[in-house]
């Protein structure tokens, strides 16, 4: 849509200072009940976030604010929830030889020792963490304690993807090869990349890491993927979102080009519609390191050749 289990606990979770404990997942291509909850966060964060909530909140008998949404404006949020859902859906069926992987953060709570069953109130099923090394942001307090997983608080998937660059380039390491061997391509002809969408992470999580640990379990994933011709990674990020560019930019990645043509669904009215937007196309060489530290040389030679490809010198 945007190239966007409850436990005993409030999955509309306020706002908070402290940085919130998580653990990451890898799913594969996920099952059911888990893209539906993908589904849910994506399309909230892209779509509704809390301070267009707080512009329709009205104030109750009882002084109390609540927030709501308009009922259009749900009508709306619904219709992308299900059409997200069914793309991933879609994929899984009639894409099997795509290779995707899914990643999501999961909050995790402190439970008391004597819980022993994975049921929620709620009847949900939760998983158990017996490892504290794989909780991120947990406070020194809480060693020992046990604690289960709770709601999906960030999300990314990786994929790969009929992606042109513009012209023809190699790597930066192809010339070094004496036999190239030939590149794994998508029907269009271009050229199959690993592609990073939908990365988001619901707004009381920001700020806590999670978008990084993300980010990092996708390029990780990449590598997993063990596919000589996969050395770099690409993603588009929307021109209006400084705060994302900034991040990526923060992270090793670079800008490639600006592409004027793309779309993407406006919600602001009764209607929904698609409006236009400028996206710019992003790019990580997957051994240049968590933050982008490489040989000088080589990313500048590798950068230059893509650059080569699409401005005229």
């Amino acid at each position: 849509v945007n190239d966007n289990n409850n436990n005993n606990n409030n999955n509309n979770a306020p706002p908070s200072k402290q940085s919130i404990p998580f653990i990451i997942q890898k799913i594969g291509r996920g099952k059911k009940g888990e893209i539906e909850e993908i589904s849910r966060m994506c399309i909230d964060v892209f779509f509704n976030e809390q301070k267009e909530q707080e512009e329709n909140a009205k104030t109750t008998n009882n002084g109390e604010t609540k927030k709501q949404t308009p009922p259009w404006k749900a009508l709306q949020l619904a219709y992308l929830r299900n059409f997200q859902e069914g793309d991933i859906l879609a994929r899984n069926a009639f894409k099997k030889d795509q290779l995707v992987d899914l990643i999501v953060a999961r909050r995790v709570y402190p439970v008391d020792d004597d819980v022993v069953t994975n049921v929620n109130n709620n009847g949900d099923k939760v998983e158990i963490i017996e490892g504290e090394s794989q909780i991120y942001n947990l406070d020194e307090n809480g060693s020992g304690q046990k604690y289960v997983t709770g709601e999906i608080i960030g999300y990314s998937e990786v994929s790969e993807k009929n992606f042109g660059l513009g012209g023809k380039f190699a790597s930066a390491d192809s010339n070094d090869d004496p036999k190239p061997k030939p590149k794994k391509k998508g029907r269009s002809g271009e050229k199959l990349r690993p592609y990073l969408g939908n990365l988001s992470v619901t707004e009381y999580a920001r700020r806590s890491g999670v978008g990084s640990r993300l980010l990092d379990a996708s390029e990780e994933c990449v590598r997993d993927w063990n596919i000589p011709d996969h050395t770099e990674i690409v993603l588009q990020v929307e021109e209006d979102n400084p705060t994302a560019i900034q991040f990526y930019k923060r992270r090793g990645w670079e800008f490639v080009f600006a592409d004027p043509t793309c779309r993407r669904y406006d919600t602001s009215g009764f209607f929904l519609k698609e409006s236009r937007i400028t996206k710019y196309a992003m790019i990580k060489r997957l051994d240049a390191g968590v933050n982008g530290g490489s040989d000088g040389d080589d990313s500048e030679s590798f950068m230059q050749k893509i650059k080569n490809s699409f401005f005229v010198q």
